[in-house]
């Protein structure tokens, strides 16, 4: 398993032991497993989400079967 070493406020680490010392979770890496691992699943559906809309406005944007192309039926003039 891979490792990484984060620094975290000293608010974060009081909340991870009393959740340890309640019995939540067995050990301190447990705890930051956990939590890292459900705030990862939180936050993904947002990044996909906006992946998808950028993609849709991207094949939008490249669509031109149905707006002008400056046929006849245009008022515009160049």
């Amino acid at each position: 398993m891979p490792r990484v070493e984060v620094d975290i406020p000293d608010n974060v680490e009081v909340e991870l032991d009393r959740l340890v010392e309640e019995g939540e979770f067995v050990s301190r890496q447990e705890a930051a497993e956990e939590i890292l691992t459900h705030g990862l699943q939180v936050y993904k559906p947002e990044i996909e989400g906006s992946r998808e809309e950028e993609e849709m406005f991207g094949e939008e944007m490249l669509e031109t079967s149905e707006r002008s192309l400056g046929g006849e039926e245009d008022d515009y003039e160049f």
